[in-house]
């Protein structure tokens, strides 16, 4: 049989299927959405960049459950706070499964916990990642992070213009693989930094809804990346390695230096060795240590990238409007003084600062569509019904840009967030979204806020940020547009930073050198 003909009839099948399913649903309508094709759907109406906007001018049409027809499993857009904790906090138990992504899988992030269906499985990886990031282990690993963020004050230092994106960049994933793998990392152009932010870039970029036809006809990954037009193909065989690259190299370092007798202290160390006592494995005879390497993988990839994006839009949000810069500064100026750098002891005293770390989760999200969940059996709300198998996506960008929620949420406004000398409660908190829902809620949220307060706070008390100029003199404002994927960052980071005062370069100076080489 010619392969031509082979799909035809697969996809003849499909379709077949398809129809009967849903010839025997439950008699409740579906939720309204925008109007589609026969078999395809509403597919060629979505779209490609920035979805989460247009997404919004939708629901504000058709309500905050929309439907999407498409030819799988068809998808479900919460437009509403309300909605999605309604759906995935209240009733989790039926949606906290994930759906499968056909690009992930060719990309080689199936392993990663986030990604993972709602299994057995996935409970271990999670009960595993818990235990080393609840929120009263997270203070044990603030040493690191202030040392960290110093280290990072240096850079800034000797490179205060070319690489201030990169450099925030560094901060975060030198931080988790000091903890992970015990990996020291001095360098811009060190291999861990630059595959974690490519690997995160594949999975980001592959998982646009809509963008890869192989999504719904999963037999086109059998095709061969040079066929023309095979960009699913292409994009996979690129960032493959990569991912494999970054799952596996670290801990296969660490791991080798526990079998040569060398133990150093680490969460990858000590997940190994707990392997190896369930097992009673010798260190190299340990076969089977999927858990331990899915665990530390995870973590070096998801604290890599998102804290990064929240720390360059903290950036971008201070050259925008210096007076938000000004007041943060007044009161980094009055808490800590001249004579030292931030520590962890000021947090509750810093409250502006506190305010911009929410602020900045909530106008430029990091997740702008959340991760898609997926029902696991037909259900019913607000008299519509939601059938076994949808995708349920939260339009989180939506959500913290609700102007019931947050006025003028186009404006970077941490004042939103304060009232009488404190966190105004009556206030949505940004994190109640911006980490996910329900089960599967991020669970290093608390190392994240951690890792990006003490950066901002640090680089505010002894830098002042500037836009950097065009080649007119005149001001280059950076872009609040997002880049279009599942994590979203700043088009372009286009600062500088100056010392605000002698005092301040000399703090930086008197820290012992963390540094290497910064061309």
């Amino acid at each position: 049989m010619e392969p031509f003909t082979f799909c035809v009839i697969i996809f003849a099948c499909y379709v077949l299927l398809k129809l009967l399913k849903d010839r025997f649903r439950p008699s409740l309508p579906l939720p309204p959405g925008p109007k589609g094709y026969p078999i395809i759907g509403t597919f060629l109406h979505l779209p490609t960049t920035v979805p989460w906007r247009r997404f919004q001018e939708w629901s504000n049409i058709y309500g905050d459950v929309m439907y999407l027809k498409l030819p799988g499993d068809s998808t479900i857009i919460l437009g509403s706070a309300q909605a999605a904790f309604d759906l995935l906090d209240k009733r989790s138990d039926i949606y906290s499964d994930r759906p499968t992504s056909v690009m992930q899988k060719m990309m080689f992030w199936d392993w990663a916990i986030s990604l993972m269906p709602y299994t057995q499985t996935w409970r271990e990886h999670r009960r595993e990642f818990h235990q080393y990031f609840y929120q009263r282990k997270v203070p044990t690993y603030r040493p690191v992070q202030l040392a960290q963020c110093r280290a990072g004050l240096q850079r800034l230092l000797i490179s205060p213009t070319e690489n201030v994106g990169q450099n925030l960049r560094q901060i975060f994933t030198a931080n988790i693989l000091k903890i992970m793998y015990n990996l020291d990392i001095t360098d811009l152009r060190d291999e861990y930094v630059v595959a974690a932010q490519k690997a995160l870039e594949g999975v980001s970029l592959g998982s646009v809804p809509g963008k890869f036809w192989v999504e719904f006809l999963p037999i086109l990954r059998h095709i061969p990346s040079w066929v023309p037009g095979n960009y699913a193909g292409k994009m996979a065989e690129h960032y493959k390695p990569v991912v494999e690259f970054m799952r596996s190299k670290p801990f296969d370092g660490i791991k080798q230096d526990m079998i040569n007798g060398n133990v150093p202290p680490s969460i990858a160390s000590s997940l190994i060795e707990r392997t190896y006592q369930k097992s009673g494995e010798d260190y190299s005879t340990l076969i089977d240590d999927t858990l331990a390497r899915n665990v530390a993988g995870m973590a070096y990839a998801a604290s890599s990238d998102t804290t990064t994006s929240a720390a360059q839009s903290c950036l971008i949000a201070m050259t925008l409007y210096p007076d938000v810069q000004r007041k943060a500064q007044e009161e980094l100026d009055r808490v800590v003084g001249p004579n030292r750098l931030p520590d962890f002891d000021d947090y509750d005293n810093l409250l502006y600062m506190r305010a911009i770390v929410l602020e900045a989760m909530r106008w430029m999200v990091v997740l702008p569509l959340c991760l898609p969940h997926r029902v696991i059996r037909d259900d019913e709300y607000k008299g519509y019904l939601i059938p076994k198998g949808t995708m349920v996506t939260p339009n989180v960008w939506a959500m913290l840009h609700d102007p019931k929620d947050y006025p003028e949420p186009e404006v970077f406004k941490p004042e939103r967030f304060i009232k009488d000398g404190k966190i105004n409660p009556a206030v949505r908190d940004p994190f109640t979204l911006a980490f996910g829902f329900g089960r599967r809620i991020c669970p290093g949220r608390y190392f994240s806020n951690d890792t990006l307060f003490m950066t901002m706070a640090s680089i505010l008390h002894t830098f002042n940020i500037h836009p950097i100029l065009g080649e007119d003199g005149k001001k280059f404002d950076p872009e609040t547009e997002l880049i279009t994927g599942l994590i979203s960052a700043p088009t372009h980071v286009p600062c500088t930073v100056t010392p605000r005062s002698k005092k301040a370069e000399e703090l930086i100076r008197q820290l012992p050198s963390l540094v290497g080489e910064v061309s």
